[in-house]
This record gives structure tokens, C-alpha cells and sequence, in this order.
């Protein structure tokens, strides 16, 4: 047969044979379209190495993968099914590269029919640095105030050093981590508290470990004023009386604060003995103070006070008593 004649035979009811093709052509898309879906999961990035290289800067946290086979078989498949990474294993050196996100099924997932797998962005760039570690200071980091009279004597904090690990610019430039707030607030004497060490941003690591500060409290010294404190008199002679004499005393103790506020002298704080007083007159009469241990007298106190002794004045009473002993004398010896 000529080719001529071939080819006719061809275009033959042309028309006919077109419509033929597209509706087989239809039928065919519409038995693939058949029970096959679309499902979209959103998938945790993650950066792998093993060469000693890590990024230094922020990457998406997430990428979104599409998903496209049957319905019944993508039904199965669930978001932990499927993970997507950047594989930083072939960097050699510093620098910013392009990473393509690769993405692996868990072997359940894989066993089912291709799925058809699309992920967004497909290319993650990043910029990577050598990984290093080091040891740097521990701060102990301490807020608040004591108790009223008392003071922080001292600070320590262990362990006092932690391993970090991270890029080596970053590290390098990290010299102490801090820990979390230890508050003095009302405190009255020493304490220790557990507590953790601050997380430095994404990229610097170091172990989730407790750490011990330990708070020492002390008292603190300082003095209080105590005025208008009464003199009392001791050992006044019977026919002895006081005319005039200052009648109270100001003094400041030194010692510490929280029990110099706490304190209130007695009655008998301020003393005067004046046992040795025989005669009416004015004297010096030193004075003694009934002081507390823990305190101490800041100079300048009162050491003597000026007293004005009299003698008692007789009664009508005690005058013919008297005059009864005389006459009964005189009558005894005539």
C-alpha cells in the first residue's frame, strides 16, 4: 500500500476519530483522579550535623509538606509520619550556604504506594560555624532587700563554672551565664537556695543542672538614741533627803540594729549610789548604767550628775520624842 494511501486512510472520518481520543483521553484522567487526594502537614525543621559545624543564625521552625496519593492510604499517615531536615554533614568551613529540605517517611508510611511529596521552602539558607565548647563563671544573680537591722555579708554560688557549647564567635564571647533570681527579701539570717542557670538564647547550650547559692546574712551595727531615761537613787541616808538633781539622762547605744530596736531600758538603767553621802551639800555623784552586753555606750555620755542633799526637818512628833529622852537622861543623873 502507498503511503499516500496510508495516510488517508488515517484522516479518514478524522473528525470522528479526534472525539474518540478525547473522551478516551477524559476517561482516562477521570479513573486517575479516582479516590486520589491532597493532605498538607506541618513538619518541625531540624538541622543535622555530625562534623562539628552548627548555624548561627534563626531557620523556619516548620515547613509545610503536601502530600498527594489515595485518600484511604494518606488517611494512614499521621504528622510524626514524616520528617523534614537540613543535613549540614558535607560543610567543610565557615560560611552561608543553601541547604535543600530533604524529607523521610517512617518505615509505616513508606510501605503504601508512592505519595507524591512537594515541600515549601524547598531551600533553606543558612550561615554555619565551627562548634566549640567552654567553661565560663556561674553569677549568682540576687535581688531584695534583708530584714530590717541586717545585711548581705556574702555570695557564693556551686558549682561556680558550666560547660557551654556552641558557635565559637558566640562562645568567645559569652564570659559568665547568670542564674535565676534569688531573692533576699526580709531575710534574717543565712540560707541556701537551689536554683538554675539561665538559658542564653537558641545557640548556646550547656546542661539543665541546679546549682546552689548560698546567701550569708549578717547583722548590722549601727546605734539608737535613748532620751530622757530617769536617774534612780540608791542608798540614800535616812536623814538625808534631795533637794535638787537633774532628773533624766540622754545616752546612745551602739550595737546592732535589729536589737537596738528591739530594746527599752528598765527603771533602773540609769543609777546613782550615793551611799557615801554623810552631810547636806552638793556633790557630783557618778552614774552607772545597767548595760546589755551586746551594747555599748558611743562616748559622750552623762558620768556624773550634780546633787543637792539636805537634811530632813524634824516633825512635831519626832521633836517630843526627843525631848523626852533628854529629860529622862537628865533624870538619871542628877
Amino acid at each position: 500500500m502507498k503511503a499516500k494511501q496510508v495516510f488517508d486512510k488515517i484522516i479518514e472520518n478524522w473528525h470522528i476519530k479526534a472525539i474518540c481520543f478525547v473522551i478516551a483521553l477524559f476517561l482516562y484522567m477521570s479513573y486517575r483522579a479516582q479516590g486520589v487526594d491532597t493532605r498538607v502537614f506541618s513538619v518541625p525543621l531540624t538541622v543535622e550535623s555530625k562534623n562539628g559545624f552548627v548555624s548561627i543564625a534563626p531557620h523556619p521552625r516548620t515547613v509545610a509538606v503536601s502530600a498527594r496519593g489515595k485518600s484511604e492510604e494518606l488517611a494512614q499517615v499521621r504528622d510524626s509520619d514524616l520528617k523534614a531536615y537540613l543535613d549540614l554533614n558535607y560543610v567543610s568551613k565557615d560560611g552561608t550556604y543553601d541547604f535543600p529540605v530533604l524529607i523521610t517517611l517512617s518505615d509505616s508510611a513508606s510501605v503504601l504506594n508512592p505519595l507524591e511529596l512537594k515541600v515549601t521552602p524547598e531551600i533553606v539558607s543558612l550561615r554555619v560555624e565551627e562548634e566549640i565548647t567552654s567553661y565560663i563563671d556561674i553569677v549568682p544573680l540576687v535581688s531584695g532587700n534583708p530584714g530590717y537591722g541586717y545585711g548581705v555579708k556574702n555570695i557564693t554560688v556551686s558549682p561556680d563554672q558550666i560547660a557551654i557549647t556552641g558557635p565559637k564567635t558566640m562562645i568567645e564571647n559569652c564570659k559568665s551565664l547568670q542564674t535565676l533570681n534569688v531573692t533576699t527579701s526580709g531575710a534574717k539570717r543565712s540560707f541556701t537556695s537551689k536554683t538554675k542557670v539561665e538559658q542564653k538564647g537558641l545557640f548556646i547550650k550547656h546542661e539543665d543542672i541546679d546549682v546552689a547559692v548560698t546567701v550569708e546574712i549578717e547583722e548590722l551595727e549601727g546605734s539608737k538614741q535613748f532620751a530622757n531615761l530617769p536617774v534612780k537613787i540608791v542608798n540614800l541616808a535616812p536623814e538625808l533627803e534631795i533637794r535638787a538633781m537633774t532628773t533624766d539622762v540622754t545616752v546612745t547605744l551602739v550595737g546592732s540594729l535589729a536589737s537596738l530596736d528591739a530594746y527599752k531600758p528598765g527603771d533602773a538603767f540609769v543609777t546613782a549610789d550615793v551611799s557615801h553621802i554623810e552631810s547636806s551639800g552638793t556633790f557630783y555623784i557618778p552614774l552607772s548604767y545597767a548595760l546589755p552586753k551586746r551594747f555599748t555606750l558611743a562616748d559622750g555620755y552623762t558620768k556624773n550628775i550634780p546633787v543637792t542633799f539636805t537634811l530632813k526637818q524634824a516633825s512635831p512628833a519626832d521633836a517630843s520624842v526627843e525631848e523626852e529622852k533628854v529629860i529622862e537622861k537628865v533624870s538619871e543623873n542628877p
